[in-house]
């Protein structure tokens, strides 16, 4: 099933274990989407939204123990919409990114599909 939003989307891919990167990242090229990275580290993210601004940001919080709230403020900055891919409940995340559209691990091709339907649709994070 491609999703409504793949044709011709960019994905922003941020994840630090290297086999759910590369698996997230597969899908993602399955259902249609163009996927920048994967990138498991905030200076890598930094520089590839220098490079090219996504459509979509995939990204998980702590990457290698450091958290991606700063990736996350830029994002909202430039009005890019975020899916959170993470382990950690809710409550774990500041409360300025709690409206963000979230998938909790381990996740399935439809958890991810519909979260970023709903992150494009426009229920995403607000700074």
């Amino acid at each position: 099933m491609v999703s409504a939003t793949a044709t011709g989307m960019d994905v922003l891919v941020v994840e630090d274990e290297y086999f759910l990167a590369s698996d997230l990242s597969a899908l993602l090229e399955e259902e249609g989407f163009s996927v920048i990275g994967p990138l498991g580290n905030m200076v890598g993210a930094f520089k590839a939204i220098a490079d090219e601004l996504p459509d979509v940001a995939l990204l998980d919080i702590n990457l290698h123990g450091e958290m991606c709230y700063p990736l996350m403020d830029e994002l909202i900055a430039r009005s890019v919409p975020i899916v959170v891919i993470t382990g950690y409940d809710g409550h774990a995340l500041p409360q300025r990114f709690e409206s963000c559209v979230r998938v909790a691990k381990p996740y399935g091709r439809a958890d991810i599909l519909s979260a970023i339907d709903a992150a494009v649709a426009g229920a995403n994070c607000r700074s």
